[in-house]
């Protein structure tokens, strides 16, 4: 075991111990980040953390859609606290998963159907404020 992996296993255990004294339930989180600890353990890498780990270990998995985006979110969270304890920890912005889609393995239709409401909520903001305040279709 590295320095790094047991750098990353004590703060993630720290962070499930925060989150469950906040009142949160975080079993299946807590399941999630033990598992992101031994995958950096197998695959051997180094400190920082970076968001091309975590996106490996997400993507890693089968499953529904759903599943990795919730892996992901757990994942992302888990930086923003990890990056108190390491600065080199990159941090995740929203520019960095433009679509929505990334995690779909086939298809893009949720993709393709994001664009299409962001689209007319876009256009449907404009009508609204060239109307006087009403609300017009």
């Amino acid at each position: 075991m590295t320095a790094f992996t047991r750098f990353l296993g004590e703060k993630a255990e720290r962070y499930i111990e925060l989150r469950q004294s906040l009142g949160y339930s975080f079993s299946k989180q807590a399941g999630t980040l033990r598992a992101f600890v031994r995958y950096v353990e197998r695959a051997q890498f180094d400190a920082p953390a970076t968001q091309t780990m975590a996106l490996d270990f997400v993507l890693s998995f089968g499953g529904a859609a759903n599943s990795r985006t919730t892996r992901h979110g757990v994942l992302r969270r888990f930086y923003e606290y990890l990056a108190v304890y390491d600065t080199q920890t990159e941090t995740w912005s929203v520019e960095s998963f433009p679509d929505p889609g990334r995690f779909r393995r086939r298809g893009s239709s949720a993709s393709q159907s994001w664009r299409r409401s962001s689209t007319h909520v876009r256009a449907f903001r404009q009508a609204s404020l060239s109307g006087g305040g009403r609300w017009l279709r």
